[in-house]
């Protein structure tokens, strides 16, 4: 336990103590779930580089992925995250992508984001996705 402050109040000292733990586990990021391409597993990361985004409760096949790679994030935070990259279409051309994360949940002990948009600048098309929750 970890002594966070004492409160005074009148002749009565408080002090309060509250688990390490906690307050370890209230600073972590929200997380999303990528398909590792080593080995097809999903994997958790905050700020990826790239990342395979997988369609929630569907097969694991080619048409419910969207793969990034060279991805910046301008903001990641608790509740939404904004970024861009490269999308690596499985049998087209690169195409530039920009990745809207939100709707955070709480799952399998990680908070993770549940929703994610997808816009292709070049193409003049984008769309949404439900991504999955456990790695």
């Amino acid at each position: 336990m970890k002594v966070i402050g004492i409160v005074i109040c009148g002749a009565l000292a408080l002090a309060v103590a509250v688990p390490t733990g906690a307050i370890a586990r209230s600073g972590h990021k929200t997380q999303v779930v990528c398909v590792s391409q080593h080995n097809a597993k999903p994997v958790y990361r905050v700020t990826p580089r790239r990342c395979t985004f997988h369609e929630r409760g569907k097969p694991q096949a080619e048409a419910f992925y969207v793969r990034t790679k060279r991805d910046r994030w301008d903001v990641w935070h608790r509740t939404h995250a904004r970024g861009r990259g490269k999308n690596i279409a499985s049998m087209g051309a690169k195409s530039r992508v920009r990745i809207r994360l939100k709707d955070p949940v709480k799952r399998c002990g990680h908070r993770v984001f549940s929703k994610a948009r997808f816009n292709f600048p070049g193409q003049g098309s984008g769309g949404t996705m439900k991504l999955d929750l456990c790695a």
